[in-house]
């Protein structure tokens, strides 16, 4: 039951990711981009969060706390560059807020799989 759980706990996680890479594909025109990136990646923190949860409740692992502690890393990385920056270059804050999102998904995604593939049965 654990595993299928995790299964569709993943499945969820790459269609929402694939659906979010999509739409910022298709929309790329518009003139908004940026919103709309930021917006997809909210939505997919906001799933990742509740995957994360869904997954420390079902499994132990070690990427469990490699992520968590990645996660409170950037966010207090984040915070120091953008107080202490003396000249506020707000275009190196939001690419590295964009970039971080990004390999922070790709990282849920894969040890996601690595977990599904190395769970130990029930």
């Amino acid at each position: 039951m654990k595993l299928n759980i995790l299964k569709a706990e993943v499945i969820f996680q790459t269609t929402l990711s694939l659906g979010s890479l999509f739409y910022i594909l298709v929309d790329y025109s518009k003139q908004d981009q940026a919103s709309d990136f930021f917006i997809a990646l909210f939505f997919m923190g906001v799933a990742n969060l509740l995957g994360f949860l869904i997954r420390i409740c079902t499994v132990a692992s070690k990427f469990h706390r490699y992520y968590f502690f990645g996660v409170i890393l950037f966010f207090i990385s984040l915070y120091a560059i953008s107080s202490l920056s003396i000249n506020f270059n707000i275009d190196f804050e939001i690419y590295f807020m964009g970039i971080g999102g990004i390999l922070f998904n790709m990282y849920y995604l894969i040890y996601g799989f690595y977990v599904i593939k190395n769970y130990p049965g029930e």
